[in-house]
């Protein structure tokens, strides 16, 4: 009995942590840090989940390609924690919660930011950015 009880349990983990993003034209270097493992992308395609921190060094570059269609660029010596993600447009549920901790970034919102605009939340160290557009930069120093 103890035994189908976590098999269920690791199968509902597993079906829970469903990929929101995918990393596009990486350059250079560029970790994701999931829990207590760092993460080398082997390219673009690899999958971010709810709570990564994604990170570029000295001189590295990469895009991030959200479910919902929104882009996020991060340029060199960047910091991003993908804080929350809900996209689940037959629900009406949206959430883009996303915290810069240093760096760069240039995002540009897709359909959470067009359909549910006040679901869109960018913070940085000292503030929010509300999102009313769909374009934006931002620099953390």
């Amino acid at each position: 009995m103890k035994q189908i009880l976590l098999l269920c349990l690791i199968s509902i983990t597993l079906w829970s942590a469903e990929s929101v993003a995918v990393l596009d034209n990486l350059k250079n270097e560029v970790g994701i840090r999931r829990g207590g493992d760092v993460i080398t992308p082997s390219g673009s395609g690899e999958e971010l989940y709810r709570g990564d921190i994604i990170f570029t060094g000295s001189d590295g570059a990469l895009s991030i390609l959200f479910n919902d269609g929104s882009t996020v660029a991060l340029g060199n010596k960047s910091v991003l924690k993908i804080d929350d993600y809900l996209f689940e447009p037959s629900r009406k549920k949206y959430r883009f919660d996303l915290f810069l901790k240093e760096g760069s970034a240039i995002v540009e919102t897709g359909k959470i930011g067009k359909v549910s605009p006040k679901s869109v939340t960018f913070r940085v160290p000292e503030g929010t950015i509300g999102v009313r557009g769909t374009r934006f930069f931002v620099k953390v120093h």
